[in-house]
């Protein structure tokens, strides 16, 4: 078993409130979840108005699969017009 755990933080530039933030979270969240098929939420950052840090898991069989995709989600969230991708960091571990 192949686990991958990513996290990384976006900026979300003009935001002037967490009623906002979270306005343009949960479309980001759950489309991120639809297509990809993974785990994800906000894990820290959650008062902060115009940043949030979120992670995602995944589980596998193949590393190279897990890596690839991975590699794809956070290039996906690099093209997105709301939010701007300030860092992330990843894991992957066989069990």
């Amino acid at each position: 078993m192949v686990v991958g755990v990513c996290r990384f933080v976006v900026a979300m530039p003009g935001n002037a409130g967490l009623k906002e933030k979270r306005n343009l979270l949960r479309p980001l969240l759950s489309g991120l979840r639809q297509e990809y098929h993974v785990s994800i939420g906000e894990v820290d950052l959650m008062d902060v108005p115009d940043r949030a840090a979120i992670g995602f898991a995944l589980v596998g069989n193949d590393r190279r699969v897990i890596n690839s995709a991975i590699d794809k989600i956070v290039a996906r969230v690099e093209t997105l017009a709301q939010v701007v991708l300030e860092e992330h960091d990843f894991e992957i571990t066989s069990y």
